[in-house]
């Protein structure tokens, strides 16, 4: 069972430090609460030791004898999976393009069949293969219980009408890398090596705003020599904070909510990943959610007179963000609604299906959903977007209940 003790949970959460000199390195066990006051609540990276994946059936099945990927026993048991593929060659955007390829073809790619017509070889990185989603039933890890309190997961797992996750399969060869960046919605992340070895370089929340151009873009690649050009990026030698980390085989990497990251992939490398929300870093999301709606209005204030101008901000928000407010309260409500379930009796309430989330866990959760629904009632955008007046269970509803929950 996940719990936090029997004391009140922490109101706040402490600001990150902005200079540490390495990562904490998690070598033994830790209890979970522990990890949540010194990690979670204080949005703090560490690292977990090879330990606590070595009962992962991929660190089998996936790894060869001399700990290399097993890439002959992916193809033949995953090769017709349609996997995404991007190019760390071709920058697109503020990123790196994509294709999608059949898993069997990127096999081949890796083991140095496939190369341009010039001779010289691709560096091609398979990223964000949703691969539980793809193959449910074969059991590749099992979530690290303090990973296990996954709002955006458990949002994903129970919905009817539309299939997704944020459960990722990465590989690539020795070269491959992901640009300099923050997580999707600023959610945590975790990521664990299967076999091989990266190098991370993180810089902790508000330092990414040295790094970026006159524009507002941020460095593309830290490394880059372009970080030094003062024209371009004038404010570089302000930025603070940055940690370097070398992850070993069988190593998970936490990230916090908002450190802006760049990772190397030292070998040939093979890695699950994670994105997750929840009562320890909601708010980090919904400020966010708030940004991006402030930017998106301030980049079509001259249409304000368009028809149903709200509407159109909000369908640019999910378009760039991913998540518009109504999802976003679609959100809140799953979770909710299935910790006042368990409030009132009607049984446990499990995260991945084998970790039971405790009581004095779905209060504090309970505590952090009131304070993101009286954001959301607050904001003086909420009443002019149409879609929520058509609610039955209308966010000043679930409010009402979550109180009365509590209570």
């Amino acid at each position: 069972m996940i719990e936090l003790g029997s004391g009140e949970p922490s109101p706040g959460r402490e600001t990150p430090d902005q200079v540490l000199t390495a990562l904490p390195r998690i070598c033994g066990h830790i209890a979970y609460e522990e990890f949540f006051r010194e990690f979670l609540e204080k949005n703090k990276p560490c690292v977990f030791s090879s330990s606590f994946t070595e009962e992962w059936r991929a660190r089998t099945d996936w790894v060869t004898p001399s700990a290399g990927a097993h890439v002959q026993y992916l193809q033949e048991h995953f090769g017709e999976a349609e996997v995404p593929v991007a190019n760390c060659d071709q920058k697109h955007y503020d990123s790196q393009e994509k294709t999608t390829y059949k898993l069997k073809d990127y096999i081949d790619y890796w083991k140095g069949l496939r190369k341009t017509s010039s001779g010289t070889k691709q560096c091609l990185y398979l990223k964000d293969w949703h691969f539980v989603r793809a193959y449910p039933d074969y059991g590749a890890y099992t979530t690290l219980q303090y990973f296990a309190s996954d709002w955006l997961n458990e949002f994903w797992e129970v919905r009817e009408d539309i299939q997704d996750d944020y459960r990722f399969v990465y590989m690539g060869p020795k070269g491959s890398w992901t640009p300099f960046h923050a997580d999707v919605f600023r959610s945590y992340s975790w990521s664990a090596n299967i076999c091989g070895r990266k190098r991370w370089v993180f810089y902790p929340p508000g330092e990414d705003q040295y790094l970026r151009d006159p524009f507002g873009t941020p460095i593309y690649d830290v490394d880059s020599a372009e970080l030094s050009d003062s024209s371009k990026y004038p404010k570089a030698p302000s930025a603070i904070g940055r940690l370097e980390v070398i992850q070993e085989l069988g190593e998970t990497i936490f990230v916090p909510s908002g450190w802006h990251h760049q990772v190397w992939n030292l070998e040939d490398t093979i890695s699950i990943n994670h994105n997750w929300l929840n009562g320890t870093n909601i708010h980090v999301a919904w400020d966010f959610l708030v940004e991006s709606l402030n930017q998106v209005e301030y980049a079509i204030r001259d249409c304000t007179e368009m028809d149903d101008w709200v509407s159109q901000c909000q369908l640019l928000l999910r378009a760039t963000h991913g998540m518009d407010y109504k999802e976003f309260y679609a959100f809140l409500r799953t979770v909710a609604r299935r910790r006042i379930d368990y409030l009132t009796g009607k049984g446990p309430l499990l995260s991945f299906g084998y970790w039971e989330i405790g009581k004095n866990h779905v209060i504090y959760d309970l505590k952090k959903i009131q304070w993101c629904l009286e954001r959301l009632l607050d904001d003086e955008r909420f009443e002019t977007i149409k879609s929520f007046g058509e609610m039955e269970d209308h966010p000043s509803r679930l409010l009402e209940d979550v109180a009365s929950a509590l209570s």
